[in-house]
């Protein structure tokens, strides 16, 4: 796998292209450095400027006295091939290229990036991109904004990485209004050089990580993918989660036009996704719905399940669904049967579901909760509450996270209506 800890987490950056023309990339991506906070030290290169946003700015790469960890490029794209070159001259230790033009307007764009690729891989020196948005690190100590993104995301514990630029922007507009923060966020575009398996390869062992979402247009090699995914999902216990477009042939074409990717089975990307304990989504809202759960929740150990209920209907639905992806019921303990027998009254069910009658008190709701979550047969439970006259709402939301503490089992709630 390609070292990409420099790119990821620069000491230094220099934007090549960078320049004070109001509503280009150029300035946007610098200035967007800028005002994230970055910690490093940073670099703008553009022969006609002096300066740009009152930064001095540096004729060339070479010509910058000091090491630099990160070029971020956006220049026209038959030159772009020449400033990767300048860079490993430089010793320059990533590069990211948000200039498009190459392989996915084929023709000469094709030519293009080959030659852009052989620079890169002859010196060793690791790209991503081109046609990319860029990339995000919120970590407070590198707190780095290199892309063109309206806005700099919260810091959270999960990472996206995404072929497509634009679909990004959506994307942390959907995270924005939603409270949701990201470890890190990468555009990868045409992936010339570093792939989803050297980015998965790194978030495996980041510790800022907790779960992997992704948006994918094709795999680079289905074999790698499964090793590092399998690797990711059992041994680091991190979850993962993809959209892959191009199910249909329609979509499938879309997808070439947009970053030249190559069209393969969709039954063959269910297989390895499930191979490799990927769980695919459809859209960006499942995505993220998952997304919370898995970054605010214990990973279960198991999958057998327990429902807490006041209402019978919604308990049956909720078993059914359980039971349709995979989840079995839990087979209480007879001290738990015990427990909830004691604690419920004689018309509650203390089979599972669970149902504490339409007129449970928080009171009920904690005993029940409580008895499930320290039977050794559950690995993780539903809580669900339809809102009747007698019942407490708030008060039943305010126990959840008080029993659920010290207790490593996940814990979702569907407070209905």
């Amino acid at each position: 796998m390609k070292d990409i800890a420099s790119i990821i987490s620069p000491r230094s950056i220099a934007v090549v292209g960078a320049t004070n023309r109001q509503g280009s990339v150029g300035r946007a991506v610098f200035s967007n450095i800028l005002s994230a906070g970055y910690q490093g030290v940073l670099y703008p290169v553009n022969p006609r400027a002096r300066s740009v946003l009152s930064v001095r700015a540096y004729p060339s790469l070479m010509e910058i006295p000091d090491q630099v960890d990160l070029a971020v490029i956006i220049v026209p794209a038959p030159s772009v091939a020449q400033v990767a070159q300048d860079a490993a001259q430089k010793g320059v230790r990533g590069l990211v290229v948000i200039t498009a033009g190459f392989k996915e307007v084929g023709g000469v764009g094709v030519r293009l990036e080959e030659e852009l690729k052989l620079a890169v891989q002859a010196k060793g020196l690791p790209l991503i991109g081109p046609n990319c948005l860029g990339l995000i690190n919120t970590h407070p100590t590198v707190s780095m904004n290199a892309s063109f993104a309206t806005k700099m995301p919260a810091s959270g514990n999960i990472a996206f990485i995404s072929q497509s630029g634009a679909l990004c922007t959506a994307v942390l507009d959907f995270a924005a209004g939603r409270n949701i923060g990201f470890s890190k966020f990468i555009s990868f575009g045409n992936k010339a050089d570093v792939n989803e398996i050297d980015l998965l390869a790194y978030l495996k062992e980041d510790p800022d990580t907790k779960v992997i979402l992704m948006y994918l247009e094709d795999i680079s090699s289905g074999r790698e993918f499964i090793e590092i995914a399998r690797e990711i999902t059992w041994s680091a216990r991190k979850p993962m989660l993809a959209i892959k477009s191009g199910r249909s042939p329609e979509g499938a074409r879309a997808a070439s036009s947009h970053t030249g990717s190559l069209a393969g089975s969709d039954a063959a990307y269910d297989a390895i996704f499930m191979q490799s304990g990927i769980q695919r989504v459809e859209t960006i809202a499942e995505l993220f719905n998952y997304a919370l759960a898995f970054s605010r929740q214990p990973v279960p150990r198991g999958n057998r399940v327990a429902i807490v209920t006041n209402a019978g209907g919604p308990g049956i639905v909720a078993t059914d669904a359980a039971i349709r992806y995979g989840l079995s019921l839990s087979r209480f303990s007879e001290t738990t049967r015990e427990r909830l027998s004691q604690q419920l009254p004689p018309t509650a069910s203390i089979a599972n579901p669970v149902d504490v009658i339409g007129d449970a008190t928080h009171e009920r709701y904690e005993a029940a909760i409580r008895a499930i979550l320290e039977d050794d047969g559950v690995d993780g439970a539903i809580v669900i509450l339809t809102p009747q006259a007698m019942t407490d709402i708030l008060e039943t939301a305010q126990i959840v996270p008080r029993v659920a503490k010290g207790i490593d089992k996940p814990l979702l709630c569907s407070f209905m209506g």
